[in-house]
């Protein structure tokens, strides 16, 4: 689905919605058109998890570190600001895979490069030749203002979930002890 979304926000895209892009797709391309990004996808998730959640705990700590008296009623301040912060590295660090990844899904529709191999030094070499290092970057702004927020959205829900769920098992124990 992330292919057919990508050739759908072509500026030009030739396909009429989901259906009509999954349909030509299937009988232009074959079923691996679908998964012409897929180890690129699988390469990107590791580093983009990585220093997401590498991120998200260093900066959550030094936030708590900066006012330890205050940090119980600033957790949800410190939980959203250390998950956008989390969410914008993990973006920008990974934004020249995405740049490939999206090479991959688009290619040879609306003028985009087709890859002979598809692997991903292949594309690379394609994108420097053509727009130099500068290509790989290509997105990264719109990459990291999606991520930033969503970020902060997931850890200040998550973090609030858990302690909800932290404090009802705490008085459920405390009503057993009685």
């Amino acid at each position: 689905m992330d292919m057919v979304k990508q050739r759908l926000q072509l500026s030009n895209s030739p396909y009429k919605g989901v259906l009509d892009c999954v349909t030509r797709v299937l009988r232009e391309e074959g079923f691996r058109a679908f998964y012409a990004s897929y180890k690129t996808t699988v390469l990107m998730n590791a580093p983009f998890t990585a220093v997401h959640f590498a991120t998200y705990e260093a900066t959550k700590r030094t936030l708590m570190e900066v006012s330890p008296e205050s940090a119980n009623d600033e957790r949800l301040v410190v939980h959203a600001t250390a998950g956008a912060a989390a969410g914008a590295l993990a973006a920008a660090v990974t934004t020249p895979l995405d740049v490939v990844k999206t090479q991959l899904q688009c290619q040879g529709v609306c003028g985009c490069d087709r890859f002979i191999s598809g692997s991903i030094r292949d594309v690379i070499r394609t994108i420097v030749k053509k727009d130099g290092y500068r290509g790989l970057m290509r997105g990264w702004m719109p990459r990291m203002l999606f991520h930033t927020p969503a970020a902060a959205i997931c850890w200040s829900t998550y973090e609030a979930a858990k302690s909800f769920f932290q404090e009802i098992n705490s008085s459920s124990n405390n009503m057993r002890v009685i």
